[in-house]
């Protein structure tokens, strides 16, 4: 009688472990994480200054594409909110932002 205590006792300790061991191996990590950091922009060609902004980063963790959120108002007015990948390169239009401009042109 008391071999039989002993084994249900033991059954009912460990039962609910395996079964939350088999419900959390069938849970998989979101494809797409959201995270805040920082990144540097480098203006190598005018400035020769860096300028260190806070940031919200998704992660597409199949295909490993890093994408930057941007929210801003256009010289239009137009309000732009979207998701810009981080291998994009800019080229900074000088007459814009009032930049000397470079010899001859």
């Amino acid at each position: 009688m008391r071999v039989i205590r002993i084994v249900f006792v033991v059954m009912i300790m460990i039962i609910p472990s395996l079964c939350a061991a088999e419900t959390s191996a069938q849970k998989e990590i979101g494809r797409y994480q959201l995270f805040q950091g920082t990144f540097t922009t480098l203006d190598l060609k005018y400035r020769q200054a860096s300028s260190t902004h806070n940031a919200v980063f998704l992660i597409d963790t199949v295909t490993g594409v890093v994408k930057r959120y941007v929210n801003r108002i256009d010289e239009d007015g137009r309000y732009i909110e979207t998701w810009l990948t981080t291998e994009l390169t800019q080229q900074m239009d000088v007459k814009k932002i009032g930049l000397p401009q470079p010899e001859g042109k």
